[in-house]
């Protein structure tokens, strides 16, 4: 009885495709970056533009200079 439980044992485990499963968990990760970073990229250029619209292209770059430079 003992030897048939180790057998059936040794038949799932042999099913479980272990570097599938890890593939696919990795491909979803990549997945979620990518939607996360587009996200993030599209929050930046409606940033981008609605500062553009509020103050004008000239004084976002004189905000800009400023920012850099401390002056």
């Amino acid at each position: 009885m003992k030897r048939a439980t180790e057998i059936r044992k040794e038949k799932v485990e042999a099913r479980i495709d272990r570097n599938a499963i890890a593939e696919g968990s990795g491909q979803a990760g990549i997945g979620i970056i990518a939607i996360l970073a587009a996200l993030i990229g599209a929050w930046g250029l409606a940033c981008l533009v609605g500062g553009v619209v509020e103050a004008g292209a000239a004084e976002m770059v004189r905000g800009l200079v400023t920012a850099v430079t401390g002056r």
